[in-house]
This record gives structure tokens, sequence and C-alpha cells, in this order.
């Protein structure tokens, strides 16, 4: 009986490490601090797999990048994504500032296949620019946003699987460049003063 038991752990312990893999070779980036715009500095860069994380009180840029598995930003920690492709989404809550392809920042667009969904953000760490900025990129999957208090900008994008928005602090800016977006939009856009 004991080496049934024995053979039982084994087996759920190989079982845990094979579908659990994924979880054990995510990438925690910091990059440092960044100047402030443009964006200059540490990147990670190249092929990344199994995904990216992003913790409290790290900056990450993500720059010239392929990423497969994701990216997750904890809250308190800042991403900026500058002409990569990110496989599997975007999911942030609680983040100081996430930014992709801000021409403002230098930063070229992305190509995002997987949901983005960014809720809790705060003010942003660069105001009064936006603390969201989602501008000059591909995204396959949608974009989510809930719950942020900073300005919201979403300009210049394809957009395959709609735009939601729900208790935002505000509402959202195109900079005078809308995208185009396929499937149900749920935001409203307002003229930037």
């Amino acid at each position: 009986m004991k080496k049934l038991a024995r053979i039982h752990i084994g087996l759920v312990g190989l079982a845990l490490l094979g579908f659990g893999g994924q979880a054990l070779a995510t990438t925690a980036c910091d990059t440092g601090p960044l100047a402030s715009p443009p964006i200059s500095g540490t990147a990670l860069s190249g092929t990344v797999v199994g995904g990216v994380v992003v913790n409290a009180g790290a900056t990450c840029l993500i720059n010239g990048a392929n990423v497969s598995g994701g990216v997750r930003v904890n809250p308190g920690g800042a991403l900026f994504v500058c002409s990569s492709t990110i496989n599997g989404g975007v999911t942030s809550n609680g983040a100081m500032e996430v930014v992709f392809g801000a021409e403002e920042l230098n930063c070229g667009g992305d190509t995002i296949n997987g949901i983005i969904k960014i809720s809790n953000n705060g003010p942003g760490i660069f105001g009064p620019k936006p603390s969201i900025a989602i501008e000059r990129s591909i995204l396959n999957g949608g974009v989510r946003l809930s719950n942020n208090q900073g300005l919201m900008s979403v300009s210049q994008n394809t957009i395959a699987g709609g735009l939601a928005c729900s208790n935002n602090a505000g509402d959202l800016i195109d900079e005078g460049e809308p995208s185009i977006i396929t499937g149900k939009v749920s935001c409203k856009f307002v003229d930037e003063e």
C-alpha cells in the first residue's frame, strides 16, 4: 500500500511539473527606471517564452520582443511596450502605468494576440500624460478597461474583439486619431482639452 502511495505522489508531482511548468518559466521584468520621455534605457527584447510578469515597484520596458505566454502587471508595476509582439494577451491590475506604442515616448506600435484587461490603474508616473496609452497597435482579442483613475488614450489601433469600459474615472481620448474597432464598443471618447 505504501508503494502505491509513493507512486501516486510521484505521478502527481510529475503532472504538476508538466502542467505548471509555464508558471515556473515566467520571466520577471524589471529593466529599471526609465528616463523621462522619450523612453530610453535597458529593455527586455528578443524571444521570451513562458510569459512576463511585472511586480510591485518594477518598471518593465519591452522593446523589439516576441513574447509568448502573455504579460501580467501586478499592483504597483509599470509596463511600457514598444515594437513588440505579445502572444497570450496582457492583464494588469493596480499598475502605475501601462503604455503600448505611444509616439510621444518615441515608441513603435505593437501586435497583441489575446485580450488586454487593465483594471484599477493609478494616475500614472509621467503625468499629465495618460497612465494608460494603447496606441498605433494591432490588437487581436479586444480591450477591457475598468476602475482606472488616470487619463486613458486609445488611438490609431486596429482592434478585433471590441472595446469595453466600466467604472473608470474618466472617458477615453483618441488624440484626434480614432481606432478601427470590430466588435462591441461600450466606451465613450471625449475631446482633449
